[in-house]
C-alpha cells in the first residue's frame, strides 16, 4: 500500500511540475510575442503620425504621444514581467518605499497612452 501511495504522490508532483513549466513557457512566448507586436505596432504608429501632412493636426500629436509612451511601456514592462515570472527577479522587492514608488510610477506610465487618446477625443469634441 505504501508503494502505491508513493507512486501517486510522484505522479502528482510530476503533473504539478509539468503545469509550472507549461506556465513559464507560455509566459515566455507571450512576452516575446507582445514585445514583437508592440514594437512593430508602435513604430508604425510613430511613422504615420510624424508625417508632415499631420503636423498641423493636434489630434495627431496626441496619438503620437500615445504611441511613444506605449513603446516605452512595451520596452519597460514586458521585460519586467518576464524577469519577475520566469527568472524570479523582482525589481520591486528592494524596499517597501521603492516598491510603492515603482508601483505608482508603473501604474501612472501604463495609464498615459489611454489618457492621450482621451485627450484626442476631447480635442475633437471641442
Amino acid at each position: 500500500m505504501s508503494s502505491s501511495g508513493t507512486n501517486t504522490t510522484s505522479t502528482n508532483v510530476d503533473a504539478i511540475n509539468t503545469l509550472k513549466y507549461s506556465r513559464i513557457l507560455f509566459i515566455q512566448v507571450w512576452c516575446f510575442t507582445m514585445f514583437s507586436f508592440g514594437t512593430v505596432g508602435h513604430i508604425l504608429s510613430i511613422y504615420v503620425f510624424t508625417r508632415r501632412s499631420l503636423y498641423s493636426n493636434p489630434c495627431a500629436k496626441y496619438f503620437l504621444a500615445s504611441a511613444v509612451v506605449g513603446l516605452i511601456v512595451v520596452y519597460t514592462f514586458v521585460p519586467l514581467r518576464l524577469l519577475q515570472v520566469v527568472y524570479k527577479i523582482d525589481a520591486f522587492a528592494s524596499s517597501d518605499a521603492m516598491c510603492r514608488i515603482l508601483s505608482w510610477l508603473s501604474n501612472w506610465i501604463k495609464a498615459l497612452p489611454s489618457w492621450f487618446i482621451v485627450l484626442a477625443c476631447a480635442d475633437r469634441l471641442v
